[in-house]
């Protein structure tokens, strides 16, 4: 089953048509709900497919909470927020018995380059290079999102089940008082995407469409 999902990633990865640079969309790279039927669902993983688990990683709590009995992969694909100069990135993507995810890790010099990236990507989302404002409803084929974005870094978590907001933030902030987003939006499978900001743990509801700042 893996050596097939890698296949069909690596032929249908389609470069975002205004980048100057060959870049794909994330949501492009996993595979979608249909390829976790059932039948699918009750076979073991490959047991070939080198599992790449780091020793140390901002994910590791969030997928053994989420996803306990899976392998990870790393992503070596570029992707949109690359251009825009990270300190720092991380980009996996884990596969188990039920889901996969797509987790990536951003981090800035400061916060003008982070916006300047998180802008610029939801300005040319995905393969059609899509237009979303901040308070958009923002869909991926048959996949749900968690993205925050800080001040310093862009974190994101995209899978084929909800991802469960408050598991996340709970696990990356051990004191919700300490903890602050930019923006923190919540894409479903289907329904409204949610757009707050958390500000030392209190949540501000995002509504407009035009708060690019």
């Amino acid at each position: 089953m893996w050596k097939y999902i890698v296949s069909v990633l690596l032929l249908t990865a389609v470069a975002c048509t205004n980048q100057p640079e060959e870049t794909v969309g994330y949501d492009d790279l996993a595979p979608t709900s249909d390829k976790y039927s059932e039948q699918q669902n009750a076979k073991k993983i490959d047991s070939s497919f080198v599992n790449e688990r780091p020793e140390s990683s901002l994910f590791l709590a969030i997928v053994d909470t989420m996803m306990l009995d899976s392998r990870w992969m790393k992503w070596d694909t570029l992707l949109f927020p690359d251009r825009f100069g990270p300190n720092a990135q991380e980009k996996w993507m884990t596969i188990g018995l039920k889901d996969s995810l797509v987790l990536l890790r951003y981090q800035f010099k400061d916060s003008l380059r982070t916006k300047n990236a998180f802008f610029n990507w939801i300005d040319c989302f995905g393969p059609k290079c899509k237009s979303y404002t901040v308070g958009g409803n923002i869909r991926i084929p048959k996949r749900a999102a968690l993205w925050l974005v800080g001040s310093k870094e862009m974190v994101i978590i995209e899978g084929n089940k909800a991802i469960d907001e408050k598991v996340v933030r709970a696990l990356l902030n051990e004191d919700p008082k300490k903890e602050n987003w930019l923006y923190l939006v919540n894409i479903p499978k289907t329904g409204k995407t949610t757009w707050k900001r958390i500000d030392k743990g209190v949540e501000k509801p995002i509504v407009k469409t035009d708060e690019n700042s």
